[in-house]
């Protein structure tokens, strides 16, 4: 039996229709590409050509590396590096551990209302302004503040605690802001998980913690991994809250940016930004390699 000829005329008509299928996608996709190009790769452009060519008030422009030998030759410099880096870990660490529970908690409830009120206690905070949810703390954590007075009064200790101008208040404040961004991934993962698979493993004789370990944890690993991700981003990146929250006290990049852009060194301004830059860029590289394979063997079930 023999295949009918496809008439001379319909290939071409084919190519056409398979090309015009291929470029009705450059309409949709040239507004968001054209103002990431603009307003990212641009001024990434202008910061490397600032750290390199900066307009000096002596005289006029030249290049120098000056600002890039004065903070890489320089151990205060790398120091605020580590904080910033501690600091992040820190505020993603805690954001997991509280996080992950959280967004189980939730996936259990049965109850709409239940479930509805844990959302909107969780997520109605994002509606507030950091600054607003910035000063609240600072009103909390200071010396005469509720918790300081709650913890004298139950006799838990004599003097006030200081609980502001230090890591400690950065971590306490930028967790509260930053817990809603771990919790969604994750919570959008277990979504997905069929209660069959935690079912079966039950029955094959395994305990609850066994179940846990072994088939919810690696299947939501995924999102904990964005989450993770998500919370380190906004974190090493944060300026508002570790500003007000750290007094000063607490030197971070974010804060050395400022502090340079105030007194119009836009040249060490944009070596220390495209640093800041570099070590996100270079901490979620890492991290998709660490755990490349996560996706791979978890097949959640849609």
């Amino acid at each position: 039996m023999t295949t009918p000829a496809t008439p001379l005329g319909a290939r071409p008509a084919r190519a056409v229709r398979r090309r015009a299928r291929r470029t009705a996608v450059v309409p949709l996709l040239a507004p968001a590409t054209g103002a990431f190009v603009l307003v990212f790769w641009v001024c990434m452009g202008v910061l490397v050509v600032m750290s390199i060519y900066p307009f000096l008030a002596a005289g006029t422009p030249r290049v120098t590396l000056e600002a890039w030998r004065r903070f890489l030759g320089d151990a205060y410099y790398w120091g605020v590096v580590g904080t910033t880096l501690r600091l992040a870990a820190v505020v993603t660490g805690v954001c997991l551990l509280l996080g992950y529970p959280a967004a189980y908690a939730i996936h259990t409830i049965r109850r709409p209302g239940w479930a509805l009120a844990c959302y909107v206690v969780l997520f109605a905070p994002i509606l507030v302004s950091v600054v607003v949810r910035t000063y609240g703390w600072l009103l909390l954590l200071s010396p005469t503040g509720a918790v300081n007075w709650v913890l004298r009064t139950l006799g838990l200790v004599r003097e006030p605690i200081p609980l502001i101008f230090n890591t400690t208040g950065i971590v306490i404040a930028m967790v509260h802001i930053l817990l809603p961004f771990a919790v969604f991934p994750i919570l959008s993962v277990i979504g997905q998980l069929g209660g069959d698979l935690r079912e079966a493993a039950m029955d094959l004789g395994a305990t609850r913690w066994q179940t846990f370990r072994r088939v919810t944890l690696p299947l939501t690993l995924p999102g904990v991994v964005a989450a993770a991700q998500i919370v380190f981003t906004l974190t090493i990146s944060a300026f508002v809250t570790p500003f007000l929250m750290g007094g000063g006290k607490v030197q971070i990049l974010s804060g050395l940016i400022y502090r340079d852009m105030e007194a119009v060194n836009l040249a060490f301004a944009s070596v220390v930004a495209l640093v800041l830059l570099g070590l996100a860029v270079a901490i979620l590289v890492a991290s998709n390699l660490l755990v490349r394979g996560t996706y791979r063997r978890a097949e959640v079930p849609v």
